[in-house]
């Protein structure tokens, strides 16, 4: 224990600018990320023709043509929630007046069109003459998840896990030492 102490005592400074500059790697890192994805869920427009195309959709939205597939089903297949009417002299600039709208979260337009989503899509729909937006949310497969696990002899160990779609790695440990692993798999959704 005498040991740990001096060493700490020795490397201080050391630690305590490495320590430093980790938090701000870690700050500048989230704050990219924070910018970057809100870059990503700000509303894009888009005519009819890109709507169509999967390869086109899917690079105009930045999702994956699978993705974008399942965008194009679904709005094959479903009518919107919502109707909303504005004036303007041409269709583009009905889409970009809408497009702010949502951008600004203006209170004119339906709160279905400013709800928060993943991707935000405008599309000018010529044959009638309309604006339509859909709310794309994307499905996340990946996560990285840490906590802490307690086992009913009082121990503490502390957790990391990974998830795949349905299924889940957890692995613990005991300070350094790893101490065990479990496997879960999800059989029910709701």
């Amino acid at each position: 224990m005498d040991t740990i102490k001096q060493f700490i005592r020795a490397y201080l400074s050391v630690i305590t600018v490495a320590l430093l500059m980790l938090l701000v790697v870690v700050a500048g890192l989230f704050a990219y990320n924070v910018m970057h994805t809100k870059k990503l869920q700000e509303p894009v427009i888009i005519n009819q023709t890109v709507a169509k195309n999967p390869v086109k959709l899917g690079e105009a939205l930045n999702v994956s043509t699978k993705e974008a597939k399942e965008v194009i089903s679904y709005k094959e297949n479903t009518q919107p929630v919502v109707t909303y009417y504005t004036q303007a002299p041409t269709l583009h600039d009905a889409a970009v007046v809408t497009k702010n709208s949502i951008k600004d979260k203006s209170p004119n337009i339906p709160k279905e069109a400013i709800e928060k989503s993943d991707r935000t899509a405008v599309v000018e729909n010529t044959d009638e003459q309309k604006i339509d937006v859909y709310k794309i949310n994307l499905n996340k497969v990946h996560r990285v998840m840490g906590g802490v696990t307690v086992l009913e002899t009082g121990k503490i160990y502390e957790t990391v896990g990974y998830q795949a779609g349905d299924f889940q790695g957890l692995a613990h440990f005991d300070g350094k030492h790893f101490k065990g692993a479990s496997a879960l798999y999800t059989f029910a959704k709701w």
